[in-house]
């Protein structure tokens, strides 16, 4: 018997849109074996110059937030939105409407904002009465291009942001919140603390921190190692530079009195938090989620402007995390939440708890199968 056919579009810009795009296909083929599951980069479809689009966010965000923070300014009032949309769906409408013809899934599920209208309109145009997901990646800004009431559901991660997707006009009955897709890895890492260090040669007995700035490898990332590396404390840290090779080089040439270990991109990220006791991380919505879900209480070292302020208001109002406005005050956070108020450090991993969410992949997947027809037996794993 064929499988459904599920088609996830997501772009490469940053690394949250992948991860949960990955996230989503693990679910939905732990759920449903036979289902087809493609997941497609969009922009990588487009014709040229529209198919370096993605690639323009890591430099961006890298070497320019203050262009970041202009864009987001100028586009986040609705109207000057749905003007943006109204120029962008047509580039994208050509390439969605031959990927429909030529894939002809079951459902479509996006997992990042430009695809959306661009969705609808190829829908419209067909027609095709293929139901329409939009799962939002971003935790309580949401950019009103995430937002068409055309679509059958809106996957919304937090009640800030179900409460902006009603104000942007989605139908209260098409909204669920369901959490941030997350893949079970990280939920079940917390378990497997001293094999993982073992596992990545790291000392047991000591504070293990883990310091990332996103895929991209952005934020303070030396400063707050050097500051790491100063402080009078028991730890050992692990720092993930994502794809900023450069910032790879330039800290894997300096002689650290503590054992710090810098690495480039990795992809089982699961298994360096399930080693560590503490994240720190820019305020990207995917690495929280994948934080939190490992038990991880998460100090915020960096946000992008407008888009990702919230989430770490979001994290600390939750008790959740700390922010850390300077490698100046980390050492201090942490000789607090290490060694003279261990206790805090125990109340913000209750609230770690709390607030994680380690269904929510499966939840989204089995929405998803039943918009497909399917029904959905989670002990079977399979649908019927």
């Amino acid at each position: 018997m064929t499988g459904p056919r599920i088609l996830i579009l997501m772009s490469r810009a940053g690394g949250g849109h992948r991860s949960a795009a990955s996230a989503l296909r693990e679910a939905l083929l732990q759920l449903a074996p036979e289902a087809q599951v493609p997941i497609v980069d969009l922009f990588a479809h487009l014709p040229f110059p529209l198919s370096q689009l993605g690639g323009l966010y890591e430099p961006v965000v890298q070497h320019s937030q203050g262009l970041w923070q202009l864009v987001w300014d100028l586009t986040k009032n609705p109207g000057r939105s749905a003007r943006l949309i109204k120029v962008i769906t047509p580039l994208i409408t050509p390439t969605l409407r031959e990927l429909l013809r030529s894939r002809r899934p079951d459902v479509v599920v996006s997992v990042y904002p430009l695809c959306v209208h661009a969705l609808a309109q190829a829908r419209r145009d067909l027609p095709l009465s293929i139901p329409q997901i939009t799962v939002i990646t971003d935790l309580v800004n949401i950019h009103p291009t995430w937002v068409c009431p055309e679509v059958d559901l809106c996957v919304v991660p937090t009640e800030p942001a179900r409460q902006q997707v009603l104000r942007y006009g989605v139908p209260a009955e098409r909204v669920r919140l369901l959490g941030l897709p997350v893949r079970p890895q990280f939920s079940a890492c917390q378990q497997q603390k001293e094999a993982l260090r073992a596992q990545l040669d790291l000392r047991q007995g000591l504070w293990t921190l883990l310091l990332m700035g996103g895929a991209e490898g952005v934020g303070p990332l030396f400063e707050m190692t050097c500051a790491l590396d100063e402080a009078d404390l028991p730890l050992q840290l692990l720092v993930v530079t994502g794809h900023n090779r450069r910032l790879r080089r330039e800290m894997s040439a300096v002689s650290w009195e503590k054992d710090i270990h810098v690495l480039g991109f990795v992809e089982q990220v699961w298994e360096f938090m399930g080693a560590s006791d503490l994240l720190l991380t820019k305020a990207g919505p995917q690495t929280i989620c994948e934080g939190l879900n490992a038990g991880l209480p998460v100090l915020i070292i960096g946000a992008l402007p407008g888009q990702e302020e919230g989430n770490a208001n979001y994290v600390v109002s939750h008790g959740a995390g700390l922010l850390i406005p300077s490698p100046q005050a980390l050492a201090a956070t942490l000789d607090e939440l290490l060694v003279s108020d261990r206790r805090r450090m125990e109340e913000m991993r209750a609230r770690v708890q709390e607030l994680a969410r380690p269904r929510a992949a499966l939840d989204v997947a089995q929405l998803i199968l039943e918009q497909a027809g399917f029904q959905t037996s989670e002990v079977f794993g399979r649908y019927r």
